[in-house]
């Protein structure tokens, strides 16, 4: 009698193993949903810059792979002479600000980007610039102030600023 009710037990742990398996390989298979980013997106915790507590709000917009790199439109708009790790002032309404232009690694170290749905998908042959799916920047006020997080007094600035350089940047 007892040998019975151990191989009914055995049987129970393999076929509920064998459950578990096939439900894991369901769950994984399940696509994720995406966010599309019509415009841009806002995100918290971005990089981080010495004399801030918090990481960089970031704006992040969708990059178009038929235009020259983001990087070189912005250095050749700024005269800045670098392509790479691009930081540059600028001054807006009376004030002075800095602009941080992301590398691709630095969105994908703060970010994960697969949850954000790519609208404009291009061949390998009419990809002309940068192979990144998205671009980002953060801007800070003379005085070290996050200017795109939700409670600071520049945040509308800084966004018509930031989105008019994007729009420039995508009609160029």
């Amino acid at each position: 009698m007892m040998f019975h009710v151990e191989r009914i037990t055995k049987n129970l742990l393999i076929r509920g193993f064998f459950v578990f398996l096939i439900l894991t390989a369901v769950g994984c298979a399940a696509p994720r949903p995406t966010i599309p980013i019509n415009d841009y997106i806002l995100l918290p915790e971005g990089k981080e810059i010495l004399g801030r507590e918090k990481g960089l709000t970031i704006f992040l917009f969708e990059n178009d792979k038929t235009k020259i790199p983001f990087h070189q439109f912005v250095a050749q708009k700024y005269n800045l002479g670098n392509y790479r790790d691009i930081e540059y002032w600028v001054t807006l309404n009376g004030s002075r600000y800095k602009v941080f232009v992301y590398e691709n690694d630095e969105i994908q170290k703060y970010y994960d980007t697969s949850q954000f749905m790519v609208s404009n998908v291009e061949t390998e042959a009419n990809v002309i610039g940068s192979t990144a799916d998205f671009l980002a920047m953060s801007i800070i006020s003379s005085s070290n102030e996050d200017c795109l997080a939700d409670d600071s007094l520049f945040r509308n600035i800084a966004i018509t600023y930031l989105k008019q350089l994007k729009d420039e940047y995508l009609k160029s």
